[in-house]
């Protein structure tokens, strides 16, 4: 139960913190594209670039989570 556990919140914490990493670099490029003249309106970006950042987090939640998991079991493993 330990083990499912451990698995459970290393998934949910790197989801929450690699959300947190891909919308704030997203608002921080939407911000910079309001001083270029010659760039998309920020809505207009953000709209089309969501798709591939909710790919991408879901990826890179299975990467770093699964990594987190192991580790973690691991230690739990080694320490118990």
């Amino acid at each position: 139960m330990k083990y499912l556990l451990l698995i459970v919140a290393s998934f949910a914490s790197t989801y929450h913190l690699v959300g947190l990493l891909i919308n704030s670099q997203l608002n921080d490029l939407a911000e910079g594209l309001r001083h270029r003249p010659d760039a998309p309106p920020p809505w207009q970006y953000l709209r089309e670039v969501r798709p591939q950042a909710r790919r991408a987090h879901r990826q890179y939640t299975l990467m770093a989570g699964s990594t987190l998991a192991v580790v973690a079991c691991l230690v739990v493993y080694w320490a118990s």
